[in-house]
């Protein structure tokens, strides 16, 4: 069987990435950073302070992020 990333989670679930970043308040590029695994929201980066948590954090309330939160790992 064929793992499915997180943007075809995302994609399955009939979300719009530019309407969910819209939605939560936070850069469309933090959003496509997370999908691509840049962004973790473990270290510090020159993101504003907590958008990848917070999304990481709602993709996980919305079924997406499968797992812990790195954070907490």
């Amino acid at each position: 069987m064929k793992k499915r990333t997180m943007r075809k989670k995302f994609d399955m679930r009939g979300f719009s990435v530019s309407s969910y970043s819209k939605a939560y308040g936070i850069n469309r590029q933090t959003l496509y950073d997370v999908f691509e695994g840049k962004s973790t929201g473990v270290k510090n980066s020159s993101k504003k302070s907590g958008d990848v948590r917070r999304i990481i954090a709602q993709l996980k309330n919305d079924r997406i992020w499968i797992g812990k939160l790195p954070w907490e790992e």
